[in-house]
């Protein structure tokens, strides 16, 4: 596989050729006054930081429903936000030909709801820096998959801490010709090499039921969920979340009911939902006013049925997702 050995510059330098050209927009992260923020960019800046260590949402909801042929987006995302932008154009939820989306080697995230403090510039001492704080999320602990090598480009570090271009897609290619240095074979650790999550997750009805207790089903975890996308959802309606005389009649209806009703159908219908596409990014986690641990709930139920059909969400734009495919002995150990 071959790849560019670039400068920060360089990368400026190709991405203000392209959107000039084709008058498109910037999709990455920026740092203002030590706040790291996720911006549209119009205007190209004059550094780009492609390395955010503070984790709001997945980024990749923001380019759900962009289906505009005539409009470009160059997006500079973590892997994981990266993969769940896979996915949603699989689903037909972006049109691809409109965007160019690359991931970077992610080193983890904290939580944006830690008091705020310094991270280092420097990636090496941002790595490090990270690897000791202690504060690195759940979801980025457990996550096997943070090397930028999906999507249209990968932006990635050789072990002398030199940056790399490598294109995956002729979308990626695109911006690769267009960048000055030299195109050679890329160092051999950042081939691209096969991995598979090992999912160790167990739990029992009582635990689920004891951390599912504080629901409030405010519906956070739905609405920032990256590839939870239905527009006529049927948690939106009165049926499962009465209110109101809905809720009245419901009651002289059943009988006596627990308010908030229906938490337990709520999340296991949204772990059936989005079993396949599932990135394990947290995102529903960090939405959460009560703190309770979905990652673990949904990207360890997650990584047991994507692991049964050898699925890995977002690896590549080509592979199918299982529920869109039907294979008579696709699964010739499962039980009627």
């Amino acid at each position: 596989m071959k790849g560019k050995r670039i400068e920060n510059g360089d990368l400026i330098k190709t991405l203000d050729v392209y959107l000039k050209e084709t008058r498109g927009i910037l999709f990455a992260f920026d740092v203002e006054n030590k706040n790291y923020k996720t911006k549209m960019f119009k205007e190209l800046p004059k550094d780009i930081r492609f390395l955010n260590p503070i984790f709001y949402v997945n980024s990749s909801i923001y380019l759900r429903r962009v289906f505009s042929e005539s409009i470009k987006i160059v997006a500079i995302l973590r892997p994981c936000e990266t993969r769940a932008y896979v996915e949603l154009t699989k689903l037909s939820q972006i049109e691809s030909r409109s965007v160019i989306c690359g991931s970077f080697d992610c080193f983890g995230t904290v939580s944006s709801k830690k008091e705020d403090f310094s991270f280092p510039y420097d990636p090496r001492e941002l790595k490090v820096f990270l690897e000791s704080s202690g504060l690195v999320r759940y979801a980025c602990q457990v996550c096997g998959h943070k090397e930028g090598i999906f999507g249209d480009f990968g932006l990635r570090y050789d072990k002398e801490w030199n940056l790399w271009f490598i294109p995956y897609t002729e979308r990626g290619r695109v911006l690769f010709d267009l960048i000055p240095s030299e195109e050679t074979e890329i160092p051999f650790e950042l081939e691209v090499k096969e991995k598979k999550d090992e999912t160790t997750f167990k739990t029992s009805l009582s635990e689920f039921r004891k951390d599912f207790e504080r629901c409030i089903m405010c519906l956070n975890c739905k609405n920032m969920c990256p590839v939870c996308f239905c527009v006529d959802c049927l948690f939106n309606t009165l049926e499962y979340l009465p209110k109101g005389d809905e809720l009245i009649n419901t009651i002289l209806r059943c009988g006596n009911t627990e308010l908030p009703k229906n938490v337990e159908i709520y999340h296991f219908i949204r772990m059936y939902h989005v079993s396949q596409t599932c990135v394990g990014c947290g995102s529903c986690e960090e939405a959460c006013p009560q703190s309770i641990p979905l990652t673990k709930y949904f990207k360890g139920i997650s990584g047991r049925l994507q692991g049964i059909f050898d699925y890995l969400p977002g690896k590549n734009f080509d592979e199918k997702i299982p529920y869109t495919t039907f294979k008579e002995d696709e699964l010739p150990y499962a039980e009627d």
